[in-house]
């Protein structure tokens, strides 16, 4: 890979997604690879760890949907853990959202693509694990020097990439926002997500009432 090759790769124009993020972060990587650059897979982890950040924030979109602004992106930057303290005190409400979409798309023949159910704690546990190359190396016998650091850090890279690119591939992130909900279908959201009906009596009643989404 030439030095022309590298530039672009760093010259590319940004843009707020998760899978460009993840995209230039196995770019790096690989350039990493190739020349044993330490630099470069420190640009690469926090390529995939803000890969990772960016997937939590259009997450919490849909998750909180009209509620989600400007200010709200500005809190969650400026807090503690940022965007991981935020994807976790949502965890619970995207889970069940979650779940309740998969009955939907099960309901619906003509559904474009199956849906994707994020692993929140495989996400957290990689975003963790990445953080560790993305502060100071302190001593270069632990870090720029120690052959086991540079290999964990590609390896770690690469099982981002491989997980985004595994479930980017066969469909788009599994949440019906409730907004985009007919009036019965948020009924019967609103029913499921305070635990008052099962899976099963949510399909059951679902299927009384499609379509589910507002056209």
């Amino acid at each position: 890979m030439s030095m022309s090759k590298l530039g672009d790769i760093l010259c590319r124009p940004r843009i707020c997604a998760a899978d460009w993020l993840v995209i230039q972060a196995r770019d790096l990587a690989a350039f990493a690879q190739e020349t044993t650059n330490p630099t470069l897979l420190v640009f690469s982890c926090l390529e995939a760890r803000n890969a990772i950040e960016q997937l939590w924030s259009e997450l919490l979109i849909v998750i909180y949907g009209g509620s989600v602004d400007r200010k709200f992106f500005e809190k969650c930057r400026r807090r503690r853990d940022g965007f991981l303290a935020a994807i976790k005190e949502a965890a619970p409400r995207y889970r069940q959202l979650s779940r309740f979409t998969a009955i939907c798309l099960q309901l619906d023949s003509q559904a474009p693509c199956d849906g994707i159910a994020w692993d929140l704690d495989r996400l957290k546990r990689l975003w963790h694990s990445l953080s560790s190359y993305c502060h100071a190396q302190a001593h270069p016998a632990a870090t720029l020097n120690c052959q086991e650091w540079f290999s964990r850090g590609l390896a770690l890279v690469h099982e981002v990439f491989a997980y985004f690119e595994q479930e980017m591939s066969r469909g788009a992130t599994a949440v019906l926002p409730p907004e985009n909900m007919t009036p019965e279908a948020r009924m019967i959201w609103e029913e499921f997500a305070d635990g008052r009906i099962t899976d099963d009596q949510a399909r059951i009643r679902l299927r009384l009432v499609q379509p589910l989404q507002c056209e």
